[in-house]
């Protein structure tokens, strides 16, 4: 994640507490933050005249698209004043005095000329702000990913000694080893975690880590597919219901809030949840009680929420389907989990890891990879993530004699290697001629290739006469594979 994108995070966070109204303008307003002295003169006219006559004299000049939808620009200056602060604190977040950033919020306040008023309304809410977000740990300036936490240098080990796995979590890249430090330092406390992640990364894995390391590991961790409870049943489900609350219910239900009570519930998909829903979870969270389903009185629950999503949470929450007071509920700490594309440093641990694994569930030797078998592994983009290469390659080991070979694998990531393939191979300088060939001859190659280099076969599936496939094979020089 780039500074840019740390900096929005942070503006859609500050709007969403201190005004939630401008939040759908979070972007609009992060233009103008993060440009130059266009925006800053916009600011200026804003702070000395009324807005209509504002609007006109921008539009004139220039500056503002007139016939363009009004933002809410008077929170632009409350964002800068939130940009320098972070700039200027965001290295020492954890342990700058509240009454240090209180008298930078007047200095730039006045800098900015903002009315008493509003500074004073900056300062009441600028110093808890920025703590609770120091204490997040989303401070991050530098290009890394959200709530990436670098480990102790002291306690770093090198070479076949390094930390390879964290609770049944495979890795020792240095995104997966900054993402165990991560672990170890929150799951000892009592905040609520959002983890993040594409389809296939183990946000599963990572929940039940840190349940397995948290204080209440001795207790239930209840893991919950948000997506697979319709609407209609999902309330019964969380919550239970009580005797005759409706046809069917011959007896009283414990929904799963309360049986993972001292414990840890895991809402995987929890964007999937209807804003009916969200209500619901927001007073758990709030109040710690819960009703069940025709029930009359209240039952009190102590359980650790950790939720899941592979979607763009804040987008869902600008756009309305999603809950932003619920979304600032859950996320009180973000772990960001990468696709296996961004981890290949940690792909032949996998491998070893998953072809050990599943030849021990099938009563066989763990079988090798062939070279251009794992050259297949390695240029294949994962778009299925770990889930996919686990797939893979338990079709792998059941299939293999003791070697495992390209046509192991299944047809999908074959035919995305190729193509991948062919892509690289185009290159990016030099006529479009000289472009189009190298890539027609790689095209012509993989089809000959996949039809045992028949020409005839390769003709009909590329629906060309066979002279003319004739003369081109000899034109790219391929004819010496056909014969």
């Amino acid at each position: 994640m780039t500074k840019s994108d740390n900096l929005k995070e942070l503006t859609g966070d500050f709007l969403a507490q201190f005004s939630p109204t401008v939040l759908k303008q979070v972007d609009a307003l992060f233009e103008q933050l993060k440009s130059d002295s266009s925006s800053k003169l916009a600011v200026n006219f804003g702070l000395a005249m009324p807005p209509e006559m504002r609007r006109r004299i921008l539009a004139d000049i220039g500056l503002e698209d007139d016939a363009a939808p009004q933002i809410a620009n008077r929170h632009l200056p409350y964002l800068m004043v939130m940009k320098q602060l972070v700039e200027k604190f965001g290295d020492q977040a954890d342990s700058v005095a509240k009454e240090e950033v209180a008298t930078f919020v007047w200095q730039e306040g006045r800098r900015l000329r903002l009315f008493e008023n509003e500074i004073q309304q900056l300062v009441d809410f600028l110093p808890a702000w920025f703590s609770n977000i120091a204490r997040k740990r989303i401070i991050e300036l530098s290009p890394a990913r959200v709530c990436s936490v670098e480990a102790d240098p002291a306690k770093e080990v090198s070479g076949d000694a390094a930390e390879i796995s964290f609770n049944g979590i495979i890795g020792k890249s240095e995104t997966m080893r900054s993402m165990f430090a991560c672990l170890k330092r929150i799951s000892g406390s009592s905040l609520s975690v959002l983890i993040q992640g594409e389809s296939g990364t183990g946000k599963e894995l990572v929940a039940h880590a840190i349940h397995s390391l948290s204080d209440r590991a001795g207790q239930s961790f209840i893991p919950v597919n948000c997506g697979a409870l319709p609407d209609s049943i999902i309330e019964s489900e969380l919550f239970g219901y009580e005797k005759g609350a409706f046809t069917g219910a011959a007896a009283q239900k414990k929904g799963y809030f309360e049986i993972a009570h001292q414990g840890t519930i895991f809402l995987d998909e929890i964007t999937e949840t209807s804003l009916n829903t969200q209500v619901k979870l927001l007073r758990v969270l709030q109040e710690k009680q819960f009703y069940r389903v025709g029930g009359t009185k209240p039952v009190a629950v102590d359980c650790r929420i950790i939720a899941a999503t592979n979607r763009d949470m804040l987008e869902m929450v600008k756009g309305g389907s999603f809950r932003h007071d619920l979304y600032y509920r859950i996320n009180e700490m973000t772990i960001a989990l990468p696709p296996l594309r961004e981890r290949k440093d940690d792909l032949c641990l996998l491998v070893d890891h998953f072809l050990k694994s599943f030849a021990t569930q099938n009563g066989r030797q763990a079988p090798t990879l062939a070279p251009a078998a794992w050259q297949i592994l390695k240029d294949y983009n994962w778009p299925g993530n770990i889930r996919e290469l686990e797939n893979a390659l338990k079709r792998a080991v059941v299939l293999a004699d003791g070697v495992i070979t390209p046509e192991h694998f299944p047809t999908a990531i074959l035919e995305n290697t190729k193509q991948q393939a062919v892509r690289q191979a185009v290159p990016t300088t030099g006529t479009l001629e000289e472009m189009l060939a190298v890539a027609e001859r790689e095209i012509l190659d993989t089809q000959l290739a996949k039809y045992g280099y028949n020409v005839s076969k390769t003709a009909d599936a590329l629906q060309v006469s066979r002279r003319t496939l004739q003369r081109k094979i000899k034109q790219l020089g391929l004819e010496k594979k056909t014969l």
